[in-house]
């Protein structure tokens, strides 16, 4: 199958990613639903540009970093508290990150093409590292631990805000959105 660039393989119990390895014109990969805990085979993937892995046992993201044409990435559900590796990607426009155990999201600040964002239901409470993502049109940050929402008042492209369950004050009311929930 070397002329293959779609693979859609959620829910099937699915391990071992050996296999996937020479697939490399692969364009989009659904992994959603899985045994997946070892996500090496996929770092010769290089011409990925949307991955989905969400509800797996991921805790190491590493190999992503080679894989620098993704554009949207779902990584939620799984065990990730170090997201070092997606500093590199920076065509991302979609990141799932939710149901994490992240804590620290400050590898994010150079994804600036982002514009949809989603860190439910981590440890965060500094977002300071978001300053820097100036085309973000949503962001998702509902039960963390996010005191001060002062970062995005910069964001000017910002449309929906979610960041309830947070003990942020209510001062993150920029004129430009058109959806808020605290």
């Amino acid at each position: 199958m070397p002329n293959l660039t779609r693979l859609v393989l959620h829910n099937n119990q699915i391990s071992n990613l050996t296999p996937l390895a020479s697939l490399t014109n692969l364009e989009r990969l659904y992994l959603a639903q899985n045994k997946i805990s070892d996500i090496t085979p996929i770092k010769s993937l290089t011409k990925l540009q949307e991955l989905i892995l969400s509800n797996n046992q991921i805790s190491s993201i590493s190999p992503l970093s080679s894989l620098t044409k993704l554009d949207q990435l779902f990584l939620s559900s799984n065990q990730i508290s170090d997201i070092t590796p997606l500093s590199s990607l920076t065509n991302l426009t979609e990141l799932n990150l939710s149901r994490n155990q992240i804590s620290d999201i400050s590898p994010l600040a150079s994804l600036t093409n982002l514009t949809e964002l989603n860190l439910t239901n981590n440890q965060i409470s500094d977002i300071t590292a978001l300053a820097s993502l100036k085309k973000l049109n949503a962001i998702n940050l509902n039960s963390n631990k996010v005191s001060n929402g002062n970062t995005l008042l910069s964001l000017p492209n910002l449309t929906e805000i979610y960041i309830h369950n947070n003990p942020v004050a209510k001062q993150v009311c920029p004129n430009n959105l058109d959806a808020i929930c605290f």
